[in-house]
This record gives structure tokens, sequence and C-alpha cells, in this order.
């Protein structure tokens, strides 16, 4: 199954709603062109609602300030740290933050658990 076939799939799940954006015009794409973090306040998402936010670090930085302000509170937000990972198997140390090891406790996590990590984050 490629990525289209499991995005199509995705947008098509009873309760799962799936809003895309490209940040750049692309000749094709027929869809919404914008940043996440605008584009996610455009959307202005229900608060009742969870929100998993996943990308480039500083997309997920700003797209997690935007639905703070919004009035998302942490625990409805989670999202990734895989960047941080190298072995997966919590052998080598590269992703671990005070307690945590991402490839092990994670990558997934609640937003409410990163702001109790160490800076380093």
């Amino acid at each position: 199954m490629d990525y289209a076939e499991i995005l199509d799939e995705w947008t098509a799940a009873p309760g799962f709603e799936v809003n895309l954006t490209i940040d750049r015009e692309q000749e094709g794409w027929d869809g919404h062109v914008g940043f996440v973090p605008n584009y996610v306040k455009e959307l202005n998402p229900d608060l009742k609602k969870t929100v998993l936010v996943c990308g480039p670090p500083i997309m997920i930085k700003f797209t997690v300030a935007g639905l703070t302000e919004l009035g998302f509170t942490p625990e409805q937000i989670y999202t990734t740290m895989e960047l941080r990972m190298k072995c997966g198997i919590g052998k080598c140390g590269r992703c671990n933050i005070g307690a945590k090891y991402v490839c092990k406790d994670g990558p997934v996590f609640r937003y409410d658990e990163l702001g109790e990590l160490p800076d380093e984050y």
C-alpha cells in the first residue's frame, strides 16, 4: 500500500479528519497552500478534540504554540520525537532526555509529558 492509498483510507475513516496543506504551490496540487501553524489556526479545530502533530521540530514547536493559543491543553496534544532516535532499543542513549528514552518510552508523547523533561529538548 502506498502513501496515497493510506491517506485515502484515513480520510474515509469515520471520526477521523485529515487536513492537508503544502507550504508552496505545486503543479497538480489543488488543496490548501500555507504553513501548518497558520493553517491550524485557520481551521480552528474543536477544543473537544485530541491533536497529533508530527513533522520537523520547528513546525511542531510553532503548531503546538498555535494550538495552545486556540485553547488546547497540553493533555490534548500529542507529538513525536523520533528525530532523536538512533539505535531504537535504548542501548546507545542518544535519545535519552532526563529519565525518558524516546525509542522505548515514545516516540509519541503527550505534550504535558514533554514539559516535565529537562530543557535540552
